[in-house]
């Protein structure tokens, strides 16, 4: 599996990139029932002040995450075969931006083969790995300083970045923008939207009538195993009782639905206000209820609100 991740600068790419990987991994992990390897790739050279602010911001990012890091500035591809990567490993490669500009300038680098240096070492960590998430950079939209207007080494830097950026989307699994800390599906992934309110509020019949064709199951009857299959669940809320009552854990089932693709919708009552019930199942069941839907609701590309038949967009 290979995500490309790209957005501009300060716009949280590394750290939706970074969590990302570290679900995949998280699921991948449980399924193989061991905790696999999880790799770092760190492409920025550290030299300057500015630049080393920036790598110690990354490594307090994910200095509990429990990366190996890999300092690879260039040939990725040389260093994958003098060091074989485990085939179940998850890797986060950061970022194309500098791996691009350290081929085309550094000594070491491959100059005028920048390009099917930077692409061929991200094929063979796509083709030797479980799961690889890549981060690059959108430096295309900027305007010209006015100091002096962009040389013409800028200008070939950005045509070869562009090139190993459209070479790697034509056949990565998912593509994703992230702007201003808000990932877009470019290409693949989920489609994940969520549907709340109070209870007898209508909001099955807002969805149905929204979002037409989906095949709709009943949280509170349907098999558990068809958290693998269903495209649209009505009463999300009970299937996440039975779940618990099951004694199957919370983190098991947000995985299993942010691990879906395509387009899936949850119906669900809002259950977390009022009094705090007096029975501890009940508070736990409320408490992982509001849990397993903020953590959704945070990856969903849509969310609405229901109150008296009358939907309000969330998000």
């Amino acid at each position: 599996m290979l995500e490309l991740v790209t957005g501009g600068s300060g716009s949280g790419k590394s750290a939706y990139a970074e969590e990302h990987i570290c679900r995949i991994h998280r699921i991948l992990s449980r399924k193989a029932g061991r905790k696999l390897p999880l790799f770092y790739i760190a492409a920025m050279i550290p030299r300057g002040e500015e630049t080393l602010r920036k790598i110690e911001r990354h490594r307090k990012m994910r200095e509990t995450r429990g990366f190996q890091t890999l300092e690879w500035y260039t040939d990725i591809a040389g260093k994958i075969r003098e060091k074989s990567l485990p085939e179940n490993a998850c890797v986060l490669l950061e970022c194309l931006s500098n791996l691009t500009a350290n081929e085309i300038y550094e000594p070491e680098g491959a100059g005028e083969n920048a390009a099917d240096a930077v692409t061929e070492g991200v094929r063979m960590l796509q083709n030797s790995c479980s799961a690889v998430v890549v981060v690059t950079n959108e430096v295309f939209s900027e305007v010209p300083s006015e100091s002096g207007g962009e040389t013409d080494e800028m200008t070939e830097y950005k045509r070869i970045l562009g090139e190993i950026n459209r070479t790697l989307a034509e056949t990565a699994d998912q593509v994703t923008e992230v702007v201003y800390g808000i990932p877009c599906g470019v290409r693949g992934g989920r489609e994940l939207k969520l549907v709340t309110g109070g209870a007898f509020q209508g909001k099955y019949a807002w969805a149905s009538a929204e979002y037409p064709g989906l095949s709709w199951t009943d949280g509170g009857i349907c098999s558990l195993d068809e958290i693998h299959t269903f495209q649209g669940m009505n009463r999300f809320h009970l299937f996440i009782r039975r779940w618990l009552e099951a004694g199957r854990e919370k983190e098991e089932l947000t995985d299993l639905i942010l691990e879906r693709q395509g387009e899936i919708v949850l119906v669900g009552d809002e259950i977390g206000c009022g009094l705090v019930p007096t029975d501890a199942f009940d508070r736990e069941y409320r408490e992982a209820a509001g849990r397993i839907c903020t953590e959704l609701a945070a990856e969903a590309v849509r969310a609405d609100r229901v109150v008296c038949g009358i939907a309000r967009r969330v998000k």
